[in-house]
């Protein structure tokens, strides 16, 4: 697991804290989805992944994009909005904590919201996601152990992030943030670079340097990634997620899909349900 030794030492001045339960789900709302009012019941992790999410916490907005994750506690009424104009894919994860810390929750509620969503917490996210489908034993004590340990990465990039240590290069975050928020849109080197508030040319030095490749290729890789991960988890059709990802043509999806994992979209979502579709989210854990 991504970051498995990060924040070990806090954890184990805690050992107490343990969830009673961890539930993990993913859900497609349609364009003008959706959901509430309800009442929040656990401390729950919110990953957007594709469209958009407003939600109304106790009667206040706030937005999450696509590449974020927020954090929702017990005890309020929430309301949701999902993007008007594309399909909105989000995963989530709910933990049963009654004994957190006030200190910890206090360090929570100080973050930013919502959080970039990371390379490693979407890792986990995809980890735990895989676990709804396992044979193993030990699947349960697995699903609460890669909650607690996303709480805890959440908890400490947020606050790297508040304390303006950025894992990168701030340019390249931004950049990385408006690629993840607009891979269904047409972009062009100079758009990113816009968004970036720096030249092409430097944008593209900080991407070699930081992940050995161009901006539009880190673009593409994204596109796939995230199509692969909607192939995975959803039932849209192809044709459509090769849209939504920013394909011209589902052709163009399928060679790139083809190029990365060997197989065909079909093939990919095949050996991810095992033949058979996954159960489809309960409507009162989303």
């Amino acid at each position: 697991m991504p970051g498995v030794g990060e924040n070990v030492s806090e954890m184990i001045m805690m050992p107490h804290l343990w969830p009673e339960h961890v539930t993990v789900g993913d859900v497609v709302y349609p364009p003008g989805g959706v959901l509430g009012p309800r009442i929040q019941y656990s401390i729950e992790l919110v990953m957007v992944h594709n469209g958009e999410m407003t939600v109304w916490i106790d009667g206040q907005c706030r937005y999450a994009p696509a590449g974020s994750v927020s954090i929702l506690f017990p005890g309020h009424e929430e309301r949701f909005a999902f993007s008007t104009q594309m399909d909105t894919y989000h995963s989530f994860v709910h933990l049963w904590l009654p004994d957190l810390p006030d200190e910890i929750e206090r360090r929570l509620l100080r973050l930013p919201w919502p959080l970039p969503l990371s390379s490693a917490m979407h890792d986990l996210t995809r980890s735990a996601l895989h676990l709804r489908r396992s044979s193993l034993s030990t699947a349960d004590g697995l699903l609460r152990t890669l909650g607690l340990h996303m709480l805890w990465r959440y908890l400490g990039e947020g606050e790297r992030l508040l304390a303006g240590e950025e894992s990168g290069h701030p340019a390249v975050e931004r950049a990385r943030q408006f690629i993840q928020a607009h891979l269904s849109e047409s972009l062009a080197l100079a758009d990113i670079a816009q968004a970036a508030a720096i030249s092409p040319p430097h944008l593209i030095r900080l991407f070699r340097a930081e992940f050995d490749r161009t901006p539009i290729a880190y673009l593409w890789e994204q596109r796939v990634r995230q199509g692969i991960e909607l192939l995975e988890n959803t039932g849209l059709p192809v044709g459509l997620i090769a849209e939504q990802c920013g394909f011209q043509t589902s052709y163009h999806f399928s060679r790139r899909v083809r190029q990365a994992t060997d197989l065909s979209p079909v093939e990919v979502r095949r050996r991810a349900w095992g033949q058979e579709p996954p159960h489809p989210p309960e409507s009162t854990v989303q």
